[in-house]
């Protein structure tokens, strides 16, 4: 009967949830895991300034005063083509095709005492300042020139000429001078008649001379050949003494 008593406690105990709870292994802690940093703070926006009733001046810079005796600079130049109105109009200029005709008379060799007629054509200019004043003609077979020429003719007690060329010429009026200023160079053609200088009449001479006149006086200086006719010289020297009217 003990022994059945004791059977019996030892199959109760072994079914009893703490003989259980003693027999089933106690479970394993979890693994420590170090704390998460705390999230970092976001910086604060900056505060706004403060705003003012008016804007602040503007900031002037002084200029440094200009050296003793320099003068300020020159107003900048308009465009090209057009007159600036901060600088004064001294000067006027005018250029066109031009003519010029004069007349005078002379003597000289051959043709003995003699009137002249010369005309010229090209591109003048006509400068002016102030009471100053130079009219001018550019007598050159050239475009630049508008492809001039002078053409001049005397007629003389002992001959006759008719001249072919370029040269130029101005008319200038100033304080210091009055009067012409030129120089050209012509192919003369000069027959003479009655009472020539240096030669016989009824001959025909051919060559060039160069012509100057200053002041109104001019001076012709050349060298001709015969072409045409018999006896006389061969070849002449040409000159004259000349004023234009």
């Amino acid at each position: 009967m003990r022994r059945a008593r004791s059977l019996f406690v030892t199959v109760w105990l072994a079914g009893s949830p703490w003989a259980l709870a003693a027999q089933e292994p106690a479970p394993e802690p979890p693994p420590a895991t170090a704390p998460a940093p705390p999230p970092a703070a976001e910086p604060a926006p900056p505060a706004p300034a403060p705003a003012s009733d008016a804007a602040p001046p503007p900031a002037v810079t002084e200029q440094p005063p200009a050296p003793v005796g320099e003068r300020p600079p020159a107003p900048a130049a308009g465009p090209p083509g057009l007159p600036n109105p901060a600088l004064p109009a001294d000067t006027e200029i005018t250029i066109d095709k031009g003519t010029q005709v004069a007349a005078g008379i002379g003597f000289g060799g051959p043709i003995g005492a003699a009137a002249s007629f010369r005309f010229l054509h090209g591109l003048g200019a006509d400068v002016r300042t102030h009471d100053d004043r130079v009219k001018a003609v550019c007598a050159l077979p050239i475009p630049h020139c508008a492809q001039g020429f002078t053409f001049q003719a005397d007629a003389g007690t002992g001959g006759g000429k008719l001249s072919l060329g370029v040269g130029a010429r101005a008319h200038v009026e100033t304080d210091g001078f009055h009067g012409t200023a030129g120089v050209g160079l012509r192919l003369s053609l000069a027959h003479t008649w009655g009472h020539p200088i240096g030669t016989e009449p009824g001959l025909t001479y051919l060559g060039p001379e160069l012509d100057l006149s200053v002041i109104r006086a001019n001076l012709t200086l050349g060298v001709l050949w015969r072409v045409a006719g018999q006896g006389g010289s061969s070849a002449l020297f040409s000159w004259g003494l000349g004023f234009g009217l």
